[in-house]
């Protein structure tokens, strides 16, 4: 696929129209993976959309979620733009997902004056995780897993023929560097799954474009695979963000 130069949000803009489907999306990165170029999937939800600050109701009450993601006293806006910028295709909130969210959504682009390569649902790694040819696409790769439960999913990937190159902690914002120190100074991998809140939709551009490899903002589709219907995001959250 071919990335023309940037398309602005404007407050008319239907932007749903130019979403990547989930074929569209694999197709992207299997090609990067075949050509040796760099790609990246950056998805903003809500909490990236808080963090831009654009809009001063919803970043105050995602206090609780910052304690998640580990930002307190944290201004991670540029890092955020920069990674909206440069990644490869970004992950936004559909209206026919998520009407509120994508209101506030395309009101924060509109006020930055963002533009994108290619955009898909920030959903579409969730959508990933459930194809029922999962494991044997993923078993072509050598993969690298980022996040707070890369080392509890090793095993799992592993048990499904995927070769696992290694397993990084990301916890919060403050391990972000030494993460992506661990990660470009492995060349054995092809594609990395990031799952760890905002940090991971900050470090997937950025080492896609250091390393010349795949990086996915992966979310909470790990969870899925991890938990399947058991998982409550909830739950998660007080346990890994230590509200409970």
């Amino acid at each position: 696929m071919e990335y023309i130069d940037y398309r602005y949000f404007t407050k008319d803009f239907s932007y749903e129209k130019y979403m990547l489907t989930i074929d569209e999306v694999i197709e992207c990165i299997d090609t990067a993976v075949q050509q040796r170029k760099p790609y990246s999937l950056a998805r903003f939800g809500h909490a990236e959309i808080a963090e831009l600050r654009e809009i001063p109701d919803l970043y105050q009450n995602m206090t609780y979620y910052r304690h998640y993601n580990g930002l307190e006293n944290q201004d991670v806006r540029v890092e955020l733009i920069k990674a909206f910028l440069s990644a490869t295709t970004v992950g936004v909130l559909p209206t026919f997902a998520d009407m509120s969210g994508a209101a506030q959504s395309r009101q924060t682009f509109v006020k930055l004056g963002l533009g994108f390569h290619t955009i898909c649902s920030a959903w579409i790694t969730h959508r990933i995780a459930e194809l029922p040819n999962f494991w044997n696409w993923m078993k072509q790769y050598r993969v690298m897993l980022v996040g707070r439960r890369a080392e509890e999913a090793a095993p799992v990937f592993g048990r499904n023929g995927v070769h696992v190159a290694g397993a990084v902690d990301l916890e919060g914002y403050a391990q972000l560097e030494s993460a992506y120190e661990q990660i470009a100074g492995n060349d054995d991998w092809q594609i990395a799954i990031i799952s760890a809140g905002v940090p991971a939709t900050i470090l997937a551009p950025r080492l896609a474009a250091t390393t010349g490899k795949v990086a996915i903002d992966f979310g909470h589709a790990l969870d899925l695979i991890l938990d399947g219907e058991r998982f409550d995001f909830e739950a998660l959250v007080k346990k890994l963000g230590g509200m409970g």
